[in-house]
């Protein structure tokens, strides 16, 4: 039975350590607002992700993924792609600060590569400059598809092995463990709870690999109405799930 703790939150009997989320439904919700797309990243930017954070904080997680673009995302419009970017660089350089001066430590996966070099080193340093920090870890999903992450992650694992070949060492024995290493979540619990906004039920190749075991929620609200109280009633819905992992 969920209780009330000394510090105002929800205390639920089963709290998932990393919950993730699929951040859908920022363009419709703009279209239905009579805004253009940007407008709906924007509210997201600028009135979702910090709330729910505090609150997932608050609760008792201690990771949370945010999927904010994907591999295909590129195919978009080309102004709506330039304004994602220009979001990002706004974001690093504000809400990231915010984020990082309440404790929290940031990650990002994906292949920033291909971003452009001032937005990947407002990435890296904000990475670097958080990675001590010891409250809630937030994760961001930044150019990153599941295939790629998979693909990218067995050709680290063959220049290892090729590596250890080439010394004289055995090579590796290949396990679900070892192969997990080189992932991007490397270091990072799979997710417990995946959500996905706006109504779409399917992962579109979110964390295909850590996603094994996960529980999943499809709110049909738009990302850009995620609220603190939408997210604690994802999480006490949670609570009441047997999970039995196959057993």
């Amino acid at each position: 039975m969920a209780k009330k703790t000394t510090n105002g939150f929800t205390k639920f009997p089963k709290v998932p350590q990393h919950v993730a989320i699929i951040c859908d439904g920022n363009r419709r919700w703009a279209r239905q607002q009579g805004l253009m797309a940007l407008m709906g990243h924007r509210k997201a930017m600028e009135s979702v992700f910090e709330p729910i954070i505090d609150r997932a904080q608050g609760l008792g997680v201690q990771f949370l993924t945010f999927w904010v673009f994907s591999t295909e995302n590129w195919k978009r419009d080309q102004a709506e792609v330039d304004g994602l970017l220009n979001l990002f660089r706004e974001a690093f350089d504000t809400q990231a600060k915010k984020l990082a001066e309440k404790g929290a430590r940031i990650k990002v996966i994906g292949d920033i590569a291909d971003f452009a070099e001032d937005v990947q080193e407002r990435i890296m340093e904000t990475v670097r400059r958080t990675e001590k920090n010891t409250g809630i870890t937030v994760v961001f999903a930044m150019n990153y598809g599941g295939r790629d992450e998979m693909v990218r992650a067995m050709e680290r694992l063959m220049r290892t092995v090729q590596e250890s070949i080439a010394a004289g060492k055995k090579a590796p024995q290949l396990t679900a463990g070892y192969f997990s290493q080189f992932l991007d979540t490397a270091g990072t619990p799979d997710p417990e709870l995946i959500i996905r906004t706006s109504g779409e039920q399917r992962l579109s190749g979110f964390l295909p690999w850590q996603s094994e075991y996960a529980e999943f929620a499809f709110p049909k609200f738009h990302f850009p109405e995620f609220t603190a109280e939408r997210f604690e009633e994802l999480i006490a819905d949670f609570a009441q799930r047997g999970r039995r992992f196959g057993q």
